[in-house]
């Protein structure tokens, strides 16, 4: 298995771990667990920082630097996503889209692999 490979059945250790080494790791796929684990971990804290901006205003700041600073990894683990169920990295823009991109994102980033429809442009040719 090369670093390029989604990793199934991931444990929230290791998705975590990945979620923040592949940090700006478009190319490759990404398993179901991977995501789905990294997913729970980002929104967990942003739940817990939204909660604690709620009681003190002058922790909203803190949540603000925590968003900007997995914005990268969250695109990446998302186009990686995508890769591994068969479509383009380029959906990612559907974020742009209020409610409606996000949803639709997060249904697609539900489906199950389908490595038949793997594009070779998705993985870098020097592995």
């Amino acid at each position: 298995m090369d670093k390029y490979d989604p990793l199934p059945d991931c444990t929230f250790g290791q998705a975590v771990a990945r979620f923040f080494k592949k940090y700006v790791q478009f190319k490759g796929a990404a398993s179901r667990s991977e995501f789905w684990w990294a997913f729970l971990f980002w929104f967990g804290i942003m739940v817990i920082l939204d909660i604690l901006a709620a009681v003190a205003h002058v922790l909203a700041i803190i949540r603000l630097l925590w968003a900007l600073a997995v914005i990268i990894p969250e695109l990446s683990i998302t186009c990686r996503r995508l890769h591994d169920g068969g479509f383009s990295g380029g959906w990612t823009w559907l974020y742009c889209l209020p409610v409606l991109g996000e949803i639709t994102l997060l249904v697609m980033c539900a489906l199950p692999t389908r490595d038949d429809r793997w594009k070779e442009k998705w993985f870098p040719a020097n592995v």
